[in-house]
Parts: structure tokens; C-alpha cells; sequence
């Protein structure tokens, strides 16, 4: 009996395991693919992957779309005209849909700060900084472009962040296209 009991645990688990093997969506779930994948589909803009590492762009779109919030307050206004979703007198209750147009060009004034673009220089380089540098600036708040302290951005809170979640949110800036950025008299979120 001990033996039939054994055999069928160790058939259950051979099922499981060719399951996982051949089944892409649960093996996304478990290596961290979901993520990637999710942040291709959530991007609101074309992504350029000509010489960038496609998984890090997902990710980076994942961490910057559906966990970072970074439109709100790169991104002038946040919402396609009518698509803001948030109830009156703040919004329309649209669907939510990006302001691709102006797409993290900055340009959300704070009174003490105005939204840095974010999106890539002539080079290529988010806001023009090199890895190091974006990486620095998330972990201590100081931006070297304009030699001062982020007073608005909540990088006590990104400091945390992996360096590899930093390089992905850094390589998926880097896949955006060049942006303007637009107008929004209401300030962040409109």
C-alpha cells in the first residue's frame, strides 16, 4: 500500500512538473516573465529594442506603468484629453489612457519643482544620464545635470530598488521615444 501511495505522489508530481515545462504562462508566473510580458503590452508608446536586452525593457515598463507611477508626475498632462479617470471635478471618469503624445517629457510644475524629462537625448540617454548616474540619482536624490537635491521625486522610497530593477526601469527610458513636454495648468495627475 505504502508503495501505490508512493508511485502516485511521484506521478502527481512528474504531472506538475511537465505541466510547468509546458505551459509558458506558469512558467512565466514563476521566473518573473509575467512581468516583462505585461510591461510590453502596458506600454503606452512604441518601444525601440534595436540593441537593448527585451527583458529589461518589460520590466522596466512593468516597474515604471504598473508599479512606479511615473506618469503622474513626468508626464504633462498624464491623461489623453477626456481618458482621465478620475471622477469630476477632477476627471471625466475615462479609461485611463496615457497621454502617449507626451509621454515622461516633464514639465509638471510643483511650485518648488518642475518634472524632469525623462525620455532619451539625442544619444540615447534618459535624461541624459548615463546608467551610473541614474542609478546614483535614485539612490541618493542628487541630480548631477542640474547640481541639486530632487526635492518632489519619492527616491527615498526608489532608493530601495535592485540595481537590476534600476537598470530595467533605465533601459526601458532608454526605449521611448523623444518627447515634449505638454501643458497641464492643474498640476500632476491631469
Amino acid at each position: 500500500m505504502k508503495q501505490i501511495l508512493f508511485f502516485g505522489n511521484v506521478v502527481v508530481a512528474l504531472l506538475i512538473v511537465t505541466a510547468l515545462i509546458h505551459n509558458p504562462a506558469a512558467r512565466a508566473q514563476n521566473n518573473g516573465e509575467s512581468e516583462v510580458q505585461r510591461g510590453i503590452e502596458i506600454s503606452p508608446v512604441k518601444l525601440n529594442l534595436k540593441g537593448k536586452n527585451p527583458s529589461l525593457v518589460g520590466l522596466g515598463s512593468y516597474i515604471v506603468n504598473a508599479q512606479g507611477g511615473c506618469n503622474d508626475c513626468h508626464t504633462c498632462p498624464s491623461f489623453t484629453p477626456g481618458h482621465n479617470p478620475f471622477p469630476p471635478p477632477v476627471g471625466v471618469s475615462g479609461d485611463g489612457q496615457v497621454n502617449s503624445v507626451n509621454y515622461l517629457a516633464g514639465g509638471v510644475d510643483f511650485g518648488v519643482a518642475i518634472s524632469r524629462n525623462l525620455t532619451p537625448d539625442a544619444a540615447g540617454k534618459p535624461e541624459g544620464l548615463t546608467l551610473a548616474q541614474f542609478i546614483d540619482v535614485f539612490r541618493t536624490g542628487h541630480d548631477p545635470i542640474q547640481n541639486e537635491t530632487l526635492t518632489i521625486m519619492p527616491w527615498p522610497y526608489y532608493r530601495n530598488m535592485t540595481d537590476r530593477d534600476l537598470e530595467a526601469i533605465y533601459t526601458f527610458l532608454s526605449a521611448i521615444p523623444p518627447a515634449s513636454p505638454g501643458s497641464c495648468p492643474a498640476g500632476p495627475g491631469q
